[in-house]
């Protein structure tokens, strides 16, 4: 029995700093079939003829576009109903998957379980593509939804009838991640799973570096859906406990780490130990955030 195809869908625009990091993550999967389809919004970048050279050399499926689209959200959708792979993961532009063997894992934790949607452990990644920590998330409980983004979006994979019928909201611009996970969670069945699948990059072009219109997003949207979703005060005062058991996993990820350092699927390195360490738990970010939640 042959490996199940997995597709990656990428949006893509004006990235091309960090786009050569996340297309030699999948060019370097030891995993045997693999699509990539790569939705650029017309970026003035040098983005397309990156990814024509890419497309030219690569091993695997590539399909990819470059013109002026409806915003990330469409195009997303767009790889969505593209997508050919059992398995379909979506991974930003700027984000990678972690190491070379990422892909052959996703298909076997698949294969052990019934879940429709499984989601794994993030490092974040800098600029300069050192690892600088690892996020060991929480298991999915839908009541966190209430205040927290449970799931690690480039950690996350669907099996393919889940995107096909459910997709992104394109009236939104910052959340459409986390209003997804409410709407998957309400039929289907999601699961963490204790691997570390996906970098998240960190950097200051980020879409989200001006937090006001990403807050004013959220509220509207979480507020839409609040007849679903319990209380954020009861959520969060029961929480302290599954903080303290991330944090420690976490750590004790790191440690293992850099023990059996991986063959990372892209050109970077993990940051030294005690560096890792001392970024380990929520920034102050996190926790305001958090609390704003808790106080409407």
């Amino acid at each position: 029995m042959g490996s199940r195809k997995v597709s990656v869908v990428t949006p893509s625009y004006n990235q091309a700093g960090y786009l050569p990091d996340n297309l030699q993550s999948i060019d370097s999967q030891s995993h045997d079939s693999v699509e990539h389809l790569i939705l650029d919004g017309g970026s003035d970048d040098g983005t397309a003829e990156i990814i024509e050279n890419y497309a030219d050399d690569a091993d695997h499926e590539v399909w990819w576009r470059s013109e002026s689209d409806d915003g990330q959200s469409a195009a997303i959708n767009e790889g969505f109903d593209r997508a050919s792979g059992d398995i379909v993961g979506w991974l930003n532009s700027d984000d990678v998957y972690f190491d070379t063997t990422t892909l052959s894992r996703v298909e076997r934790w698949f294969s052990r379980t019934d879940a429709d949607v499984i989601y794994g452990d993030l490092a974040y990644v800098d600029s300069h593509s050192q690892v600088t920590e690892i996020d060991v998330r929480p298991e999915f409980d839908r009541e966190k939804l209430a205040y927290r983004i449970v799931i690690g979006q480039p950690a996350t994979f669907f099996r393919s009838y889940v995107v096909k019928s459910e997709q992104l909201d394109e009236d939104l611009d910052y959340c459409m991640d986390y209003e997804f996970w409410i709407r998957l969670s309400r039929k289907y069945d999601v699961r963490h799973v204790r691997d570390v699948l996906a970098g998240f990059r960190r950097h200051e072009a980020q879409k989200t570096d001006d937090m006001a219109p990403v807050n004013a997003e959220v509220k509207t949207m979480l507020d839409r859906h609040r007849d679903e979703l319990p209380k954020p005060q009861r959520v969060l005062l029961s929480n302290a406990l599954t903080e303290i058991q991330r944090i420690l996993r976490s750590g004790r990820e790191t440690l293992s780490l850099h023990r059996n350092e991986p063959e990372l699927a892209f050109d970077g390195e993990l940051a030294p130990l005690s560096e890792m360490v001392a970024n380990l738990g929520p920034r102050y970010e996190d926790i305001r955030k958090a609390l704003d939640r808790w106080q409407k």
